[in-house]
């Protein structure tokens, strides 16, 4: 072996090294909330999935979503009329619009993120959203208002959506606005949806900052008994 030869096997160790710490993994974190489709042929990991019941899921299609992401948690979302068999594999149906399907998304990862200050716990939005009874999509958004109206003209007609008489069993409530929430803003809201719900209704909470000024919107999925 020439000296030659030894520096460029040398030579060819170090670049091989360089390019595998080049090459190497990145660790991402898992998405909390994936809205999945079906003419997808591949699916990312997600701690909640979803799907809507319109792209034409069956019951084959579902088993597949689960293997190939092994998601535990697996919500549908009706956008029409038309329904679904659970076949076991759905967590749980909520209604909303077409045009709303990204919000409700939003909603469980906004209050997925806050996990560590609430101590929320993804079998905690299971189980309030993965009852027999089908959970309900609404929003209100406020824009142009001072800071001090923006709750009480967001949250009051949100709740009006409610049908009257109705008895809650779950809400799971974000709150997107342009500046962060104080205690009082944060107090005025919690005390408007109490006094529309059980004393022993659980409430799951969001509450995030976006860049739009004088913006504030609401929405909110909730489940009846």
């Amino acid at each position: 072996m020439t000296v030659d030869s030894i520096f460029e096997d040398k030579q060819t160790i170090k670049n091989n090294i360089r390019k595998e710490h080049n090459d190497e993994l990145q660790i991402e974190p898992i998405p909390l909330a994936t809205l999945y489709r079906s003419q997808s042929d591949s699916y990312r990991l997600s701690e909640v999935g979803f799907i809507v019941i319109e792209d034409g899921w069956n019951e084959q299609l579902l088993l597949a979503l689960k293997q190939q992401t092994g998601l535990d948690t697996l919500f549908a979302l009706q956008t029409t009329g038309k329904c679904i068999d659970r076949f076991e594999v759905i967590d749980g149906i909520i209604i909303c619009k077409a045009d709303e399907v990204g919000q409700v998304t939003t909603v469980f990862e906004s209050i997925l993120s806050d996990r560590d200050k609430f101590g929320i716990d993804v079998n905690d939005i299971k189980r309030s959203c993965g009852s027999e009874k089908i959970a309900k999509f609404i929003q209100n958004s406020v824009t142009g208002k001072p800071d001090s109206e923006q709750v009480k003209n967001a949250v009051n007609p949100l709740l009006n959506q409610i049908p009257e008489g109705l008895s809650i069993q779950y809400m799971l409530l974000d709150i997107e606005s342009d500046h962060k929430l104080s205690l009082d803003e944060f107090f005025s809201i919690t005390t408007a949806v109490e006094s529309w719900i059980a004393d022993d209704v659980e409430v799951f909470y969001g509450n995030r900052m976006i860049d739009k000024p004088d913006h504030f919107w609401m929405g909110a999925i909730y489940v009846t008994g």
